[in-house]
């Protein structure tokens, strides 16, 4: 009886730290990744910029900003009029993987600085895409491919 006891008590033991070693795991599981594409130019214009997926912990698609400003030099080459607000430009975001289109998502003009303007777009929920480190994020600015970058954990 005595040796039933002990193997029982040590049965007991060992599925209790395989509780706690399970309840353990969801902690490392929650830690938020942040994935970003720092955007650089294509071809020869003064425009940058930076598309983020924000993950809090145990959330999916939870927050995708990107952010996109474009030099006033560079109007010409990109076909932006400055005299009629900057609203009719078409400033595409599109997120690639493997060349295949994942997302793609128009830009909002936010902002008219004294050299620069910039374009941007906020989504929230299952309307952001679950992005993967190496995914590729290209910017379209009136059909002129100018802004590529790379997905990678910050």
């Amino acid at each position: 009886m005595k040796k039933l006891l002990t193997t029982i008590s040590i049965g007991g033991l060992m599925a209790l730290s395989s509780i706690a070693i399970a309840q353990q795991a969801p902690e490392a599981a929650d830690s938020s990744n942040r994935l970003e594409a720092r955007l650089q130019p294509v071809i020869a214009v003064d425009a940058s910029g930076q598309a983020r997926l924000d993950n809090d912990a145990g959330t999916a698609n939870d927050r995708f900003t990107a952010e996109v400003e474009i030099a006033k030099a560079d109007f010409p080459e990109l076909g932006i009029t400055p005299g009629n607000g900057f609203r009719d430009e078409v400033v595409e975001l599109r997120v690639l993987r493997g060349g295949v289109l994942i997302f793609s998502n128009r830009l909002q003009f936010s902002r008219n600085l004294v050299n620069d303007i910039t374009f941007e777009t906020d989504l929230r929920g299952t309307a952001a895409p679950e992005l993967r480190a190496g995914d590729t994020a290209r910017v379209i600015v009136n059909g002129h491919f100018t802004l590529r970058g790379r997905f990678q954990v910050q």
